[in-house]
């Protein structure tokens, strides 16, 4: 070969080499023979300037082949060397010459995009095939388990898939997460695998109000992402040979086993993050900078990181999906003020507010990135979601209304008059007329949950909570409207032998998360929580709903309920009522169009509850007598260590009233005596079972109530004996037989006598 001819082909080896350096491992090298080369002929580049006759006629170039010079005695001689990978069985030899042909490259890994797997939906999911998602996305549904789209799916995919803009209203539990997320995750699969080593733009952002909804969402997305990565990497798996390796125990059954070949790990196709405070601002900046595909953030933090990153701020001017959920929570008065700031960025801006760049029409490729980013930012989509969207539902009930026409801002009242009103005003939706999907039921209340209330003064609830526990077991979630009330409870709990976890906005995130947990983990447990909680939480299996607190408003109680009865599997609600909260529940249903009598009362059982109020009043003596020895102490530790902070000394009036304030010796031992005596009263209560009047403990099949029946039948209440092991929605019907049957005995009484009863 001529010097210019092992010149050119030189420069075309390198350039074969260097795009194929990044996958290839370490490789062995053979020196060959031009002759025993597999070459193909390439095209002649025009720049070089040769002629027909006195040139190059022809260039020909070969993969994974090296040109390197020796100096011999001859002079400079061109040699070749072979990539060989260290993987292969054998080292190519002279007699066998190595192919490098087109065959042999591609049994290397396929990339996702390279080869989507097909699903057959026709006959899998029959119900989803008409919606046309990408073929990963339907191995992960199906695999799941959702072989058919819930409604609020099955009316916004069409919509989505065209483009259009939606504002979706349904139930909880209905399955919004996937009517938005499928859509989002079916458009970034069909586009082209980001390259590896550049970084991801943010093209889609789900703004959620509370950060366990966030944290969800990102979990279900990313599951659904993660089961497409795994089925990929077991079919690379499968079409690869697996080698066989001798097992290196000793004895019998000493086998050859199969290990299939090590998968290159490739970057995700997309990519899922979650953004929420309470964790560290560090690791999600890093996470932002290698780049994320979808983000999942509460306005509070992502504002934060904004306000330090404007290339995040520019990510999302040029987003191409919006969503909202939990929609009429957000935009509230007074809540996530941020929350304007990050939607104002993805405003429209006409060309008269936009800032001339300093140096524009530099170049070409500058014009073509501005027309781009134009195309993204005009072609935003939009999704709103939420259980509630109206006005009413979101008045506060214990507060007393104001006068019609009369409004916030004086005669003029400018305010919206619906939600929906507000997201016009606050969105730019691309769509000039969203589609609007309301899915609702009616009275806000899904037709598979059965409501409850309970009448009782407000210093007997805890009697009435605990009676509930133990009467019906199972996963209860007990709302609440404050702090301390969640404070006061969690020690009586503790006390009484009940499993239960408090969730509140001033506990650390990562005990939030923890307690969330235990919850669902335990079978029989409570979970302590205020409407932080009442929002889009999928907790599986929660049996009962407890308003231990009246809600202020009526989308609350609609939420709350939500967090039983999911998904079309039946719930419990109920609601303990005060005297003095009456008004306010009657308010309350009448913003859901209904009457408090269609709430039927629980049945109790009213012999039970001097047992369980003794026991009650016991565990509250125990928590007093701790609470006031801890207080004390917290005060007076607190002040000393504030004293050394400051470096000052204490008065010695101060010194000397406390150590008077100090019990003696005497005291202390009479306290921690009556404080034992108190709790092993109350351990021996604890540990006996509660028995119901007319059941005879020593003969079962005797009494008033015998029990043998259900205990032959397995139908008996563990801790109370008597009673039959029953769901709490059933005692309903029995309610009602007994108020027929006191009006007939009523009847006949009158009938009779005339006596009032």
């Amino acid at each position: 070969m001529a010097p210019s001819e092992a010149l050119s082909a030189k420069k075309a080896f390198k350039r074969r080499l260097q795009e194929g350096a990044s996958s290839r491992k370490k490789a062995k090298t053979r020196h060959h023979t031009a002759d025993d080369l597999p070459w193909k002929t390439v095209s002649r580049p025009q720049e070089a300037g040769l002629d027909g006759d006195d040139g190059i006629l022809e260039l020909e170039e070969v993969e994974g082949v090296e040109v390197v010079y020796e100096e011999t005695d001859g002079g400079r001689v061109a040699r070749f060397k072979v990539i060989v990978d260290e993987n292969m069985d054998e080292a190519p030899t002279e007699e066998h010459p190595t192919e490098v042909n087109e065959e042999k490259h591609d049994e290397s890994p396929i990339s996702l995009e390279e080869e989507t797997i097909p699903f057959n939906s026709t006959e899998l999911l029959p119900e989803w095939h008409k919606y046309s998602l990408h073929p990963q996305l339907m191995r992960a549904i199906y695999a799941k388990g959702f072989l058919s789209p819930t409604p609020i799916q099955a009316a916004s995919l069409p919509f989505a898939h065209a483009g259009r803009d939606i504002v979706g209203v349904a139930q909880t539990g209905s399955g919004k997460t996937l009517a938005y997320g499928l859509p989002i995750l079916h458009h970034l699969l069909s586009q082209p695998r980001p390259p590896q080593g550049k970084k991801r733009q943010v093209r889609a952002l789900i703004l959620a109000p509370t950060r366990e909804l966030a944290l969800q969402v990102s979990s279900h997305l990313n599951n659904c992402i993660n089961h497409i990565e795994a089925d990929a990497s077991a079919d690379q798996i499968s079409k690869t040979e697996p080698k066989k390796t001798k097992s290196k125990k000793k004895g019998k059954g000493n086998e050859t086993a199969e290990k299939p070949p090590p998968i290159p790990k490739s970057p995700p196709h997309v990519s899922v993050a979650a953004i929420v405070g309470g964790m560290s601002a560090q690791k999600q900046r890093r996470i932002l900078d290698r780049g994320v595909d979808v983000l999942v953030a509460t306005p509070g933090r992502l504002w934060d990181i904004m306000e330090d990153d404007d290339g995040l701020s520019k990510e999302i001017k040029n987003l191409r999906f919006l969503v909202l959920d939990e929609a009429d929570r957000m935009i509230e008065a007074g809540h996530f003020a941020e929350l304007e700031n990050i939607l104002r960025l993805t405003l429209r801006e006409s060309k008269n507010d936009q800032i001339p760049a300093e140096f524009d029409g530099l170049s070409g490729n500058e014009d073509e990135d501005d027309d781009t980013q134009d195309e993204i930012k005009d072609s935003l989509q939009t999704f709103v979601f939420s259980a509630t969207l109206s006005k009413d539902l979101q008045r506060n009930v214990k507060k007393h209304s104001r006068p019609k026409g009369a409004g916030k801002y004086g005669k003029r009242n400018e305010k919206p008059a619906s939600t929906l009103d507000d997201l016009l005003l606050r969105l730019d939706f691309r769509d000039p007329d969203p589609e609007v999907i309301d899915l609702s039921p009616v009275g806000g209340v899904v037709s598979t949950l059965k409501e409850s209330k309970v009448e009782c003064l407000t210093a007997d609830k805890d009697v009435y909570l605990y009676y509930f526990l133990l009467r019906y077991p199972g996963r209860s979630l007990v709302f609440l409207s404050s702090i301390d009330g969640i404070r006061r409870l969690m020690p009586l709990t503790e006390l009484l032998n009940i499993k239960a976890y408090p969730l509140h906005s001033q506990l650390e995130q990562r005990q939030r998360l923890k307690n969330l947990d235990r919850f669902k983990s335990t079978d029989n447990s409570v979970l302590l929580a205020t409407d932080i909680a009442a929002r889009g939480l999928d907790i599986p299996a929660v049996d009962h709903v407890i308003h231990y607190q009246i809600p202020r408003s009526a989308d609350s109680y609609v939420h709350r309920n939500g967090r039983t009865a999911r998904a079309m599997r039946t719930g419990f609600s109920m609601l303990m009522c005060a005297p003095d909260e009456r008004r306010v529940v009657r308010a309350l249903l009448g913003s859901l169009g209904r009457q408090d009598t269609e709430i039927p009362e629980m049945s109790i059982e009213l012999s039970l509850l001097d047992k369980l109020k003794y026991r009650v009043q016991l565990a509250r003596k125990i928590e007093t007598m701790q609470h006031k020895i801890k207080k004390v102490n917290h005060d007076r530790n607190w002040m000393k260590e504030t004293a050394e902070a400051l470096e000052i000394e204490l008065d010695s009036d101060f010194v000397s009233d406390d150590d008077e304030e100090k019990p003696s010796n005497q005291k202390r031992k009479a306290k921690d005596a009556k404080s034992a005596a108190l709790k092993a009263e109350l351990r021996e209560l604890l540990s006996q079972p509660l028995v119901m009047r007319g059941v005879s403990t020593r003969y079962i099949t005797s009494g008033s109530r015998p029990i043998v029946d259900d205990l032959i039948a397995g139908e008996y209440n563990e801790t109370i004996v008597g009673l039959k092991r029953v769901e709490a929605g059933n005692d309903l019907t029995t309610v009602k037989k007994k108020k027929k049957k006191m009006e007939l005995v009523k009847q006949e009484y009158e009938e009779w006598g005339g006596i009032d009863l």
